[in-house]
């Protein structure tokens, strides 16, 4: 990473941070908190004020990032459930609305992506990938909408992918129509909750520098980056930011919008 990028990227907390944190007072739910992009995000919701719940797959992986945020002094709840599973997330809503407050945000940041050329996708793959990324973001919007639509206000955001905007570039049909699907969710959801005062966005973004890209070769990571108009990779520190926007107050006439958050390698 470059020392200008590295710059602007810890500077993310402090900008989202100010004098008055843009979520200060609010609870927000963050699913897949474990991965690269996930945990960069808790923190930075930390730092923007917001008290976090965190859930994810697998609770040693939580385990140190809830220690992390309670180290910086944010009010965080860490629950390991199947985000996609309706049933275990509404009871996550229960325990997060009673311990930490009203749920004023959802970042449904989960997901799981694998490279198959499309005849060598059986069924039981496309429904877990479908379920880990499609499934995850309608079984937290499910548990949320209803309660943020009593109250007439919330915001919730839908990690999906530029794959799910012009197709996968890797052999990944499953995983680009799985994210299709969260944005078509995304649009839906807004037109029916909107008139409620409720805002539903999606975040797409490009190539970003998380574990799995950083497993890559060296020329598979810099074809990546060339993607940009930057030609680098983004960090996960820039989507998280992308995510604090649409949950803040800064963005309160934004509603069914996919924000490109890609360096440009979507036009």
């Amino acid at each position: 990473m470059s020392s200008d990028v590295a710059v602007g990227a810890s500077a993310v907390e402090a900008a989202v941070g100010g004098h008055v944190p843009l979520l200060a007072g609010s609870t927000v739910i963050l699913t897949g908190a474990s991965g690269g992009i996930g945990r960069t995000t808790a923190r930075v919701l930390g730092a923007a004020g917001a008290r976090v719940a965190l859930t994810d797959l697998d609770a040693g992986a939580l385990a140190p990032v809830e220690r992390e945020l309670r180290e910086a002094g944010t009010d965080v709840l860490a629950v390991a459930i199947d985000a996609s599973d309706q049933a275990a997330f509404a009871a996550l809503h229960e325990r997060v609305a009673a311990e930490l407050g009203p749920v004023d945000g959802l970042v449904n940041c989960a997901g799981l992506f694998e490279i198959a050329a499309f005849e060598t996708i059986d069924a039981t793959a496309w429904s877990r990938i479908v379920a880990a990324n499609l499934g995850t973001a309608a079984a937290g919007c499910l548990a949320v909408l209803p309660a943020m639509v009593a109250r007439g206000s919330g915001s919730i955001v839908n990690v999906a992918s530029t794959a799910g905007e012009y197709g996968s570039i890797s052999p990944a049909a499953h995983y680009a129509a799985a994210k299709a699907g969260v944005i078509g969710l995304t649009k839906s959801l807004a037109r029916e909750a909107g008139p409620a005062g409720v805002r539903v966005n999606a975040l797409s973004p490009g190539p970003i520098e998380t574990a799995a890209l950083r497993a890559t070769t060296p020329e598979q990571k810099a074809l990546a980056g060339s993607r940009t108009l930057f030609a680098r990779l983004g960090q996960p520190q820039e989507i998280a930011a992308g995510c604090v926007y649409l949950l803040s107050p800064l963005s309160t006439f934004v509603t069914g919008h996919v924000l490109r958050v890609n360096g440009g390698a979507l036009l």
